[in-house]
């Protein structure tokens, strides 16, 4: 049978040595561990202190940057964003900026280079796209930009993206009538006012930008929708004014044109400007006094008719009279004056509707060939001449 030895009772100087040494050392840990919990903190304080300044100092070279780049300094811009990007290699706003600013300073290769770097990242990004697109262009490289442009109408767009992408739309358009591609940007333009706010500024916006693309008759649509804004605006009536006259509609034009003329802000307009509205004003005044419309009486109308058929023989002769040789068109044209009755009286063309539309037809006629075979008209020949491009809008409402 095995033997343990009985342990011998601590006496009570032994117990008492065995709890202070118990205290002492758990004295020791705890006092180690306040250490280690003081360390961390103190760490962590002076961690978030040094974040918080290399913060502060990203965003002042980025404001710095910023306003450079605003103020058309983009040497400047490229050295206090590239500041701001030591701070924060990540960040893709500053990346964005410093590649604008690149491309303002005319560093275009690098700028290019910068965005395309940046796609790889943020793959379908709307505002790096029109960036591309915007150096394309500059470059001459029609397909790249209008790629690019294309693409940044799809993208993402932070913020309100709805904006964005009509502002670049138009911005699309406007690049399309500077490369004449006149089709295209009309497209662009009806897609732009359908999804257009009501709102009189962006309507007249478009409306001036599908003027320039020779869409008079939309661009009329959209100033007469902005006009339904009260009070309504100068700037819409003359533009209003500028495509009824563009599109032959002379009565309409007289009436937004008078509407203008009146408007208390068009003194303000330059000179020249006012020269030129009041002399569409009185050119459409003068060709409603041509036209031979169908609210005058049956002898006002017999009037109208033989006093243009005069201007128009006039024209003729004094064509003919330059040609040493007949081209063919004035030959036949001639000819058609010749198979008419040389004299006709006021009651004859009153009785015979026919012989008057035979006349007006053949007024109109001669001044289109005439003035491609001896230059453009003046006088009423040249108002004839507008006439003759939409004899039915002339008092088209």
């Amino acid at each position: 049978m095995p033997f343990f030895p009985l342990r011998t009772a601590l006496s009570p100087e032994e117990r008492q040595l065995r709890q202070r040494l118990i205290f002492r050392d758990a004295l020791a840990l705890s006092s180690l561990f306040a250490i280690v919990v003081v360390l961390f903190f103190i760490t962590l304080a002076l961690f978030h202190s040094f974040s918080v300044h290399r913060e502060e100092l990203k965003q002042r070279w980025l404001a710095r940057g910023e306003k450079a780049l605003q103020a058309g300094q983009p040497q400047a811009a490229i050295q206090a964003l590239r500041s701001a990007l030591a701070y924060d290699t990540d960040d893709k706003r500053i990346q964005i900026e410093l590649a604008q600013a690149l491309a303002a300073s005319g560093r275009t290769q690098e700028a290019v280079a910068y965005f395309n770097t940046l796609l790889e990242s943020l793959p379908g990004n709307g505002p790096i796209h029109l960036e591309l697109a915007r150096l394309a262009a500059k470059e001459g490289q029609q397909a790249q930009a209008l790629e690019h442009y294309q693409a940044a109408l799809d993208g993402t767009w932070q913020g309100d993206g709805y904006v964005r992408r009509r502002e670049v739309r138009l911005e699309l358009a406007k690049y399309l009538i500077s490369q004449k591609h006149l089709e295209q940007a009309r497209t662009q333009l009806l897609i732009a006012a359908g999804n257009a706010p009501d709102d009189a500024s962006i309507e007249m916006t478009i409306a001036g930008m599908l003027e320039s693309a020779q869409d008079p008759v939309n661009a009329l649509e959209l100033y007469q929708k902005a006009l339904q804004h009260k009070p309504p605006q100068l700037a819409a009536l003359l533009g209003a004014g500028r495509s009824a006259y563009a599109l032959g509609r002379f009565l309409l034009a007289k009436q937004y044109l008078e509407r203008a003329l009146n408007h208390p802000g068009f003194e303000k307009y330059p000179s020249d400007q006012q020269t030129v509205y009041r002399n569409m004003l009185a050119d459409s005044d003068h060709i409603l006094m041509l036209d031979p419309g169908e609210d005058l009486t049956v002898r006002a109308r017999a009037e109208r008719v033989l006093a243009n058929r005069k201007t128009a023989q006039e024209r003729l002769a004094s064509c003919l009279s330059t040609k040493s040789t007949v081209p063919q068109p004035l030959e036949d044209l001639a000819n058609q004056w010749q198979q008419l009755p040389k004299t006709i009286r006021l009651m004859q063309l009153e009785r015979d509707p026919q012989l008057e539309q035979t006349l007006m037809q053949l007024v109109y006629q001669t001044e289109t060939i005439t003035a491609q075979q001896c230059g453009a008209p003046t006088g009423n020949d040249a108002l004839l001449l507008k006439m003759a491009q939409n004899p039915e809008a002339v008092e088209q409402p």
